[in-house]
């Protein structure tokens, strides 16, 4: 699944960036290649702390809601700080800018699901055909009832507008943006490649959280809700009566330890937590009724895998083996960064993806 963004070929470098903006940062890597094997080279971090302050003020909402010229700017300044070595880069489109849905359609030729897909496309989604880019591919099958072989066929599509400003916000930045990719395929690559086992990726960011159900190397349900990191951090500064600011360093600095005074924020964030896995075990429950794949296990990926103490209560809560998502599974560190290792793998799985994707 794969978007040309410049609707033409490039030859293939040996380092790519992969560029994840964010609601309310943005975060890069650099994967360099030898042969088949990739291996993160650089990587870098901006965040936007504004939302703080005023709710609207985020670099990307529905829409790119900051200038073209200001997130190019943000861009070109990540990278002079940065100091990569590659101007290529592949980039995210977040969830809430596309669309994505699993079809179910008659097994048939390639040719024959071509045809019908032309139709499905056009029966859901509610944009003409003329200003979307649209991919899809086959992600399984399964025999019904009646002895009928169904396939199940994953549909992606995203505005043309979209496609275009993400091409000259990359442009003023200074990058060859050689494709976009949907957030939940890149991450899906970086922690899971094409493991077989039942999952479920849960990608809690500061505005909202993904929940992906793979199975068998393939994205079978998508679901995004709003409640994510930020929630926890309204929550927290509401019950303790403290500015945001410092709402997010307690969160940062204590998860759900339990503690004393200040420090109890346990009871403030886990009612919302319970919200996420609440929309969680609706996903796991539809996509075994869907798919048939009883889940195995859930990784958690994004800035919220790195709250301490929520991998045990996840799987308390869910009764299903829960760990951080390791986006550095197939693209592994260098040695002098083993101390911020477990926040690029959580964090920064999804730019690890879309940096993957560059060398396909």
């Amino acid at each position: 699944m794969f978007f040309d963004a410049l609707k033409k070929k490039f030859f293939r470098p040996s380092s790519f960036l992969g560029c994840d903006i964010g609601t309310t940062s943005i975060k890069i890597v650099e994967l360099t290649r030898s042969g088949e094997q990739a291996a993160l080279k650089n990587y870098g971090l901006l965040e936007s702390f504004g939302h703080f302050e005023r709710a609207n003020n985020v670099i990307q909402a529905n829409d790119l809601k900051l200038s073209e010229q200001e997130t190019a700017q943000m861009l070109s300044t990540l990278i002079k700080q940065s100091k990569f070595s590659t101007t290529h880069a592949v980039a995210s489109v977040p969830t809430f800018s596309s669309f994505i849905t699993v079809l179910e359609i008659p097994s048939m030729s390639d040719e024959e699901t071509a045809k019908a897909m032309s139709y499905q496309i056009r029966q859901h989604i509610p944009l003409p055909l003329s200003e979307i880019a649209v991919d899809w591919i086959r992600v399984g099958q399964r025999e019904d009832e009646n002895g009928f072989v169904k396939q199940y066929v994953l549909l992606v599509a995203i505005p043309n507008e979209l496609i275009e400003r993400y091409r000259r916000i990359f442009k003023q930045a200074g990058l060859t943006l050689h494709a976009l990719e949907v957030e939940p395929l890149a991450y899906t690559r970086s922690v899971i490649g094409s493991d077989a086992t039942p999952t479920l990726v849960v990608d809690i960011g500061a505005r909202c959280t993904n929940i992906t159900a793979v199975d068998q190397g393939f994205v079978k349900l998508n679901v995004q809700i709003d409640y994510a990191g930020d929630t926890l951090t309204n929550a927290v500064a509401r019950g303790l009566g403290v500015g945001l600011r410092r709402a997010e360093e307690l969160k940062k600095q204590k998860g759900l330890v339990g503690g004393r005074g200040e420090y109890e924020l346990s009871t403030l964030e886990i009612p919302f937590i319970d919200v996420i896995l609440h929309e969680v075990e609706k996903a796991r429950a539809e996509c075994e009724r869907l798919h048939g794949a009883k889940i195995e296990r859930c990784l958690l990926i994004g800035g919220g895998a790195n709250l301490m103490g929520i991998e045990s209560y996840v799987e308390k809560k869910i009764a299903l083996p829960t760990m951080a998502g390791n986006g550095l599974l197939f693209a592994p560190a260098p040695q002098h960064l083993a101390m911020v290792e477990r926040e690029l793998q959580t964090r920064f799985a999804l730019a690890v993806g879309l940096a993957i994707k560059g060398f396909m």
